[in-house]
């Protein structure tokens, strides 16, 4: 039986700990409170949350699958200083998108190759963005 491509994903992020001992993920798994994010993730000693999601579609779409839940839990902790970045694996053009939930809408922040190395700078580069945003 294979694996479902939400759940492949979300293993070769864990597995990048293996390799880069300056980062660190927490999954988190709750019943109790609707659109949390995926992971708690420390990336070179900088805080945020990541929600990851797989895109099938043939053609690239700001539509990444987010509930209304995910949205507003995303808008409120942005707006209390707190950082959440989505990761998007896009099936179809063999790249991750970043984006971030904003009070105006989805904004992309970056597209890298769906590579090991490429993810381990999408996520150097969400790192960047919340040390940035501290200064």
């Amino acid at each position: 039986m294979s694996r479902k491509p939400e759940s492949v994903f979300f293993q070769r992020i864990k597995d990048l700990k293996k390799t880069n001992k300056d980062y660190y993920f927490q999954a988190i798994e709750t019943s109790t409170s609707r659109g949390v994010a995926d992971l708690f993730c420390v990336i070179l000693g900088q805080q945020f949350w990541l929600e990851l999601k797989v895109n099938r579609a043939k053609k690239s779409t700001l539509n990444i699958g987010l509930s209304k839940y995910q949205t507003a839990w995303q808008i409120v902790l942005n707006k209390h200083g707190g950082h959440c970045f989505n990761l998007v694996r896009v099936l179809s053009h063999r790249v991750v998108k970043t984006y971030r939930v904003e009070p105006s809408g989805l904004r992309e922040l970056a597209t890298h190759p769906d590579t090991e190395l490429d993810l381990c700078q999408a996520l150097e580069h969400m790192a960047g963005i919340v040390c940035t945003n501290r200064r």
